[in-house]
């Protein structure tokens, strides 16, 4: 029984494979299963929305504009208003923020948004 078990592991891969997850003050985010835990419950995210999240929680403490963000997360062939990234800001605030009046997680400042 243990060799049909280890021959399984080795075609399907070891059931100890760990997902690539980030941590932040109450968010998980698994990558590789692309979900979104906060306080412990889940959130629903649309594609970008998560892309989003992930670039920002990827990179801490650095600001970026409107324009760098449209530019890493819907790519420089993308055609569009660089507004949809306030939109999704404002949208992924709504689902990881306590109160989105004062962020804890997503800072708007001059020129951009930092990811605290």
């Amino acid at each position: 029984m243990k060799a049909h078990l280890a021959r399984y592991e080795r075609l399907i891969g070891s059931s100890e494979a760990k997902n690539d997850i980030i941590e932040i003050r109450g968010i998980r985010i698994d990558k590789t299963a692309r979900r979104v835990w906060v306080n412990d419950e889940e959130k629903q995210f649309t594609t970008k929305e998560f892309d989003l999240l992930t670039f920002l929680a990827e990179n801490p403490n650095h600001v970026f504009t409107k324009e760098e963000l449209f530019r890493e997360i819907w790519d420089m062939e993308s055609v569009g208003d660089i507004a949809t990234v306030t939109v999704h800001i404002k949208k992924i605030r709504e689902k990881i923020e306590m109160n989105t009046n004062k962020p804890q997680y997503i800072e708007t400042i001059v020129g951009g948004w930092v990811q605290i």
